[in-house]
Formats: structure tokens, sequence, C-alpha cells
């Protein structure tokens, strides 16, 4: 092991036994009543860049989640996110979370690598001769 990854291991808080392999950050959520024992845990994120509504460039980041929830609380959200999701969010002014299953991702990466081709090509169509 490198001595920079030695580091940021000795770092990284310890995680409990049971998190998934994925998990690099973990947060429990005491503040809710109805899930005093909900664990978040996050993937490491990928960084995109995106304009906000005043067309400024801000980061956003996506990865995966899962709340490893108390019994009591299971149940309380759509089936398919009871399960590890993508976390889609931009952490701008006003803030935006989105959670998608992994369809949903699927089908909004394919939306936008189609949107992204349409563009491109007509950039292409404008482009002097």
């Amino acid at each position: 092991m490198s001595e920079p990854a030695r580091a940021a291991t000795a770092a990284r808080p310890p995680h409990p036994q049971h998190c998934p392999p994925w998990c690099t950050e973990c947060r429990h959520d005491d503040a809710d009543p109805f899930s005093p024992r909900a664990l978040l845990h996050r993937g490491v994120a990928d960084s995109v860049h995106v304009y906000d509504p005043a067309c400024l460039l801000v980061e956003a980041h996506v990865r995966v989640a899962f709340w490893d929830k108390a019994p009591s609380w299971i149940g309380t959200d759509p089936a398919d996110l009871e399960r590890p999701y993508v976390e889609f969010s931009v952490p701008a002014e006003d803030g935006l979370q989105l959670s998608l299953n992994p369809e949903h991702a699927r089908g909004l990466a394919a939306a936008l690598l189609r949107a992204a081709d349409a563009a491109d090509a007509a950039i292409r169509d404008d482009a002097p001769q």
C-alpha cells in the first residue's frame, strides 16, 4: 500500500462491520424520531460540472447510497429505494438531490447520451463549411 493510501485509510473513521464493501462514508440519522438507528451508507462520489439556473458552473455528485434502516422504518420508501440506489446531488444554494433506482439511473444516462449526441450533431450541422 502506498504512503498516501495508507494515510487516507488511517484518517478514515472505522466503519461498522456490516457496511457494504463500496461504503466510504457512513452517517447516522438520529434526528428522525421514526428512525433513531438509521445509517446512511455512501460510496465514492463522481463529480461532474453542470450549470445552475444562474448559468454558474457547479459540481454535481453521483454515487451509490443505501439507508440501513431500523426495522420499524422499513417500507416507508418505495421498495426499489429500500435497496442500494443512485444519488445525484447538486449542493448549490437551493440544493438538489435525486434518488434513482438502477433502472432509472440507466434510463437517465441513456437519455443524456442521446441528447448530447443530438447537440453535437446540431453543432456540426451549424459549423461553417
